[in-house]
């Protein structure tokens, strides 16, 4: 009950402020200027009311940014510049140095070892006549993955294509693609 009637003097209020802000704006503009006034002032409000909302729907909601602009705002980024430009620094110092008091044995044995692609020129491994030794040589491919491939041919025949090999149990489009340079077909 209270509340009605509160809303009821709230708007009584209102309705004299408009009749007196009415009656002051008769006044001092014709109607056709009065609608002109208020027309302007809707639009001004508007358009400030379309900003600010755009501008808090994008603090919000930030838009997709692209990776490399996300890097190349990271690079000049004072933190990162100054920490990498010290790593630098680092780096260039350690490679005057000379080797062995670097780098451990250890870890010299295994940066010179030799990849199964060292031996290797492209096609010249066959894939239906090649024995077991020459499958362990391609890159990706040891005892237990030669012996499947043999297996499978055993089971099915001569392969049509290279493509075929993508069927043996294992041998998917990445490893497919790591040996298929050093392989042919007969």
């Amino acid at each position: 009950m209270k509340r009605v009637v509160l809303l009821e003097r709230i708007r009584d209020r209102l309705g004299g402020i408009r009749k007196r802000a009415g009656a002051i704006a008769a006044q001092l503009y014709t109607p056709r200027e009065l609608r002109a006034l208020i027309f302007f002032l809707l639009t001004g409000i508007a358009v400030l009311l379309f900003r600010f909302g755009k501008q808090v729907y994008f603090s919000w909601f930030p838009a997709q940014r692209n990776p490399n602009e996300i890097v190349s705002e990271k690079k000049t980024d004072s933190l990162f510049f100054a920490l990498s430009a010290a790593a630098n620094k680092r780096d260039s110092l350690f490679f005057s140095l000379p080797e062995d008091s670097l780098i451990p044995a250890s870890v010299r044995a295994k940066m010179h070892s030799h990849s199964k692609e060292d031996g290797l020129s492209p096609h010249s491994i066959s894939l239906n006549f090649g024995t077991k030794e020459d499958l362990i040589r391609l890159p990706s491919v040891g005892p237990a993955g030669a012996e499947l491939i043999l297996e499978y041919r055993s089971e099915r025949g001569s392969f049509r294509s290279l493509e075929e090999l993508k069927n043996v149990r294992g041998f998917g489009d990445t490893r497919f693609e790591r040996m298929k340079l050093y392989l042919k077909l007969n």
